[in-house]
């Protein structure tokens, strides 16, 4: 009996690493539909993976944008703003990058999409512990 509880409770435990969610927004920017996945939820200190897939009006996927992710921590008492900028590579159908926070908090995420001359930007704001 005591074997089966055992494989009872890993298995429970088990289940719930592998259902773990990524974090996960969808966000309009212009004529794009930008779904941003971040392999934490809620985001951790250190590196992060970070997969940008950015769909047209008619939902075909994007593959020729330059994107860029701005991220930052504004400025607080006795400690200056953080600022830092990584440029996601096409990966598939994805735009994936790593985002290293440096510090738990609240941060601002600016993803900038360029394509044919014009620049659209989403804007959110994450957790990190």
């Amino acid at each position: 009996m005591k074997k089966v509880l055992i494989v009872s409770i890993m298995f429970i435990l088990a289940s719930g690493v592998v259902l773990a969610k990524d974090l996960e927004f969808t966000k309009q920017a212009g004529p794009y539909s930008v779904l941003i996945k971040v392999e934490k939820n809620p985001p951790s200190l250190g590196e992060n993976n970070v997969s940008i897939t950015i769909k047209d009006a008619a939902g075909k996927v994007i593959k020729d944008a330059k994107v860029v992710v701005n991220y930052e921590m504004p400025a607080m008492p006795g400690m200056p703003a953080m600022r830092y900028k990584v440029t996601p590579q096409l990966k598939g159908e994805s735009y994936a990058g790593t985002l290293n926070f440096s510090m738990g908090g609240s941060w601002g995420l600016n993803i900038k999409i360029t394509r044919s001359g014009k620049t659209e930007t989403v804007r959110f704001n994450v957790d990190v512990s």
